[in-house]
C-alpha cells in the first residue's frame, strides 16, 4: 500500500502513531527510573508498585504504545473495507481521538482523579472504530482485489 496523500485522515493516523510510540516509550523510560530501586525515588503516591496512580501511569504508557500499533494495522485494512469515504474518515478520526485521548486521560487521572469520568469517551470511540472495521470487512467480501485509498481519501 502506497500512501501519497499527506492530507488524508489515514496519513494523520500514521504520523500521530509514530509520535505516540515515541512518547509512550519515553514515558516508560521515566517510569523505569522509579522501578526496582532505580536511580530516582518515586514521587509520593507512586512509591508502591500497586499504588493506583502508578498503575494508571503504567497503563497510560502501555496504551500510548499499543493503540498507535492498532492504527498502523487499521489504516490499510480500512482501505479494503466496504465502507464509503465518509465512513473511512469517521473511523480514522475516531481511532485518532481514542489513541491520543485515552493515554492522556489515564495519565491525567493519576494526578487528578476526577479525569476518570472522561475516560468513557475515548473508549467508546475506540470500540466504535473497531466495530466499523469489522462490519466493513465482513461486507467487503474480499473487495475483488481492489484497494481504495487509505481511510477515505478517494
Amino acid at each position: 500500500m502506497v500512501m501519497n496523500n499527506a492530507q488524508s485522515p489515514g496519513w494523520s493516523n500514521l504520523v500521530v502513531s509514530w509520535w505516540m510510540i515515541a512518547i509512550g516509550t519515553a514515558a516508560g523510560a521515566v517510569l523505569g527510573l522509579w522501578s526496582f530501586g532505580g536511580p530516582v525515588p518515586a514521587p509520593a503516591g507512586f512509591v508502591l508498585y500497586d499504588d493506583q496512580p502508578r498503575r494508571l501511569l503504567r497503563l497510560a504508557h502501555i496504551a500510548a504504545v499499543a493503540l498507535p500499533i492498532l492504527n498502523l494495522l487499521y489504516v490499510p485494512w480500512m482501505s479494503r473495507s466496504a465502507w464509503n469515504a465518509r465512513i473511512h474518515r469517521l473511523g480514522c478520526r475516531l481511532l485518532l481521538f481514542g489513541t491520543v485521548a485515552l493515554p492522556a486521560l489515564l495519565a491525567l487521572t493519576a494526578f487528578w482523579p476526577p479525569a476518570l469520568y472522561a475516560l468513557p469517551a475515548p473508549v467508546l470511540a475506540l470500540v466504535t472504530t473497531f466495530f466499523l472495521l469489522a462490519v466493513g470487512l465482513a461486507g467487503a467480501g474480499g473487495n475483488n482485489g481492489k484497494e481504495k485509498e487509505p481511510c477515505g481519501s478517494d
